[in-house]
């Protein structure tokens, strides 16, 4: 891959998540040269904590999980939400977003970040089944479950389908709406969390299902059925069929990658854009960061790796070498993240350093 583009005026980033906030972030807090920057988010919000969406369950206000918003107010940042980038003409070197409006590019961040897999069940476009990635996703499950359990007059039933984290902390949300969840996980184990609690003499599994969170392991999801008002009503699994009110869909979730394809930018074969270890994909002026990358044929799957690329990235664009040792921040970075004041120190040491 080429040489990164030395400190442009036009930084365009794509995508308006924590990763995307983060780059932002240090872009401004280190850039000593005028630099414009346009974010373009396809969610009508600034940017929030998405890991902490279940708060919205116990009573906590949207608002409460927004990222410091002086971040995309700063005289240099012009964000443009609710709006989607639909193509990359990286000849003319132009972005084109859905409200037709046409963004030209120095320098390309993709933050896009991932999306829920449904894991091609059948059925999972019923209504009443949700992904569960977004606040969007969690006021649309607790609006279902508050308009259905008032019509039917009873407790709700709701099914997750997935072993992962985010699948545990989805059955946790249910149970914070008053829905009765149950877990249905098709290996023999829920998370890499049951091996570290079988390793210290306890059961994962029994701690869920004694706060209430049935779990079906070794359990094949056939399809998602339609119940009588037309929306899910039950879950075939190749050992039986329990009746449900809503399913969560939380099997996994696959990068972003479509706009890199359809522009011919590198993408791994399993997904993922490509990126080097300074971030930058097949086309030295367009940079990938976040769930959307593919470093070294590998997923970005944690939000520290993604601030770290974010870093990465913020130093590259403006023309300093990535903060000591990218490969490691990118590959090794796990809990815990850098402050933007480490990071502002860091870019300043760099630079002392190459004016010596």
């Amino acid at each position: 891959m080429s040489e990164a583009v030395l400190t442009p005026a036009e930084i365009v980033v794509v995508g308006a998540g924590m990763v995307a906030h983060r780059f932002v972030e240090s872009l401004i807090s280190t850039a000593e040269t005028p630099i414009h920057v346009t974010v373009i988010g396809d969610e009508a919000r600034h940017p929030y904590d998405r890991t902490g969406i279940s708060g919205l369950f116990s009573g906590a206000a949207p608002d409460v999980l927004e990222l410091d918003r002086s971040v995309f107010e700063d005289f240099r940042v012009r964000f443009m939400a609710d709006d989607r980038v639909l193509r990359i003409e990286r000849g003319a070197r132009t972005v084109m977003t859905r409200s037709r409006r046409i963004v030209r590019y120095d320098a390309l961040v993709l933050a896009t970040g991932s999306y829920a897999a449904s894991g091609d069940i059948a059925g999972s476009d019923l209504a009443g089944c949700f992904g569960y990635r977004t606040l969007d996703d969690a006021q649309r499950i607790e609006s279902f479950a508050y308009r259905l359990r008032n019509e039917l007059g009873r407790p709700l039933r709701g099914a997750v389908v997935g072993g992962g984290s985010l699948a545990i902390e989805a059955a946790g949300a249910l149970q914070l709406l008053d829905v009765a969840p149950f877990v249905v996980q098709h290996s023999d184990r829920l998370a890499s969390a049951t091996l570290v609690s079988e390793a210290r003499g306890f059961s994962f599994t029994g701690l869920l299902e004694a706060r209430g969170i049935a779990v079906r392991t070794e359990s094949h999801v056939v399809r998602l059925a339609a119940g009588s008002s037309g929306a899910v009503g039950a879950v075939e699994l190749g050992d039986g069929v329990e009746p449900v009110d809503l399913v969560v869909l939380a099997v996994g979730v696959r990068p972003r990658d479509e706009l890199a394809r359809n522009a011919s930018i590198a993408v791994a074969p399993g997904g993922g854009i490509v990126v080097d270890e300074g971030c930058t994909t097949s086309d030295p002026r367009v940079f990938a960061i976040g769930e959307v990358a593919s470093f070294e044929s590998r997923r970005v799957d944690a939000l520290a790796r993604g601030y770290a690329m974010a870093d990465v990235a913020a130093a590259r664009i403006l023309g300093a070498e990535a903060m000591s040792a990218p490969r490691r921040l990118i590959a090794e970075a796990s809990g815990g993240v850098r402050t933007s004041a480490s990071v502002l120190a860091g870019s300043r040491r760099l630079r002392s350093l190459q004016a010596v």
